[in-house]
């Protein structure tokens, strides 16, 4: 994914990271068949999570042209989804680690793919990439050099963090306006200092 985003930033177009995000996703599809819930079945949860991940694939797909309150729109449908899965899974008795992922990697994609869109539309720097990038040179980090403390799971910060993010994006294609910049800074500082403190846990025990 870090690969695609240069190559998207390269060429300033956005497509290269929702194909090969289709193609990851295909390969996490297969390498899982059976272990998508504990009955085996894929469920309902995970069908949610696949129809947030159809939108982020549109999102990211969608022309530099398509006017900002739609894209605005297709981010709070995304968001408006996200919990419904999990809330589907718990309640089913379906709730899995490959739920878990399927949800966790789909949030990221949305950010990144939101992140690229708001860059080529030329009213934010490169600055608003970070965020979408973020994610991925964490995993890629603990990967490279696994950690003491390992994966560090979403603080009640980070989750605050996450918020401020999904608000400063929608507000950014929303808002033409400065409004919509300074809500989109905001959330991407505020989630930059969200994994800053994840680094520091996972590798407090470094010597």
């Amino acid at each position: 994914m870090l690969a695609a985003s240069a190559v998207a930033a390269l060429f300033e177009r956005a497509w290269p990271v929702p194909l090969l995000a289709l193609g990851s996703v295909a390969v996490l599809l297969v390498t899982h068949r059976g272990d998508y819930t504990p009955r085996g079945a894929f469920g309902a949860a995970n069908a949610v999570t696949a129809t947030r991940l159809a939108i982020a694939l549109a999102l990211g797909l969608a022309p530099t042209g398509t006017p900002g309150p739609l894209m605005a729109a297709g981010l709070v449908l995304v968001w408006s989804l996200d919990g419904i899965d999990g809330w589907i899974a718990r309640r089913d008795g379906l709730a899995s680690a490959f739920g878990a992922t399927f949800d966790m990697e789909t949030d990221a994609l949305v950010v990144l793919v939101a992140d690229l869109q708001l860059w080529q539309r030329g009213r934010f720097g490169a600055w608003v990439l970070i965020s979408g990038l973020l994610r991925y040179t964490y995993v890629l980090a603990l990967a490279l050099r696994p950690a003491p403390a390992g994966h560090v799971s979403r603080s009640r910060f980070g989750r605050a963090a996450f918020l401020a993010l999904i608000v400063g994006l929608t507000a950014g294609f929303a808002w033409q306006g400065t409004a919509g910049t300074i809500l989109a800074m905001v959330g991407a500082v505020a989630v930059a200092v969200s994994f800053a403190r994840s680094f520091l846990w996972s590798y407090r025990r470094t010597s």
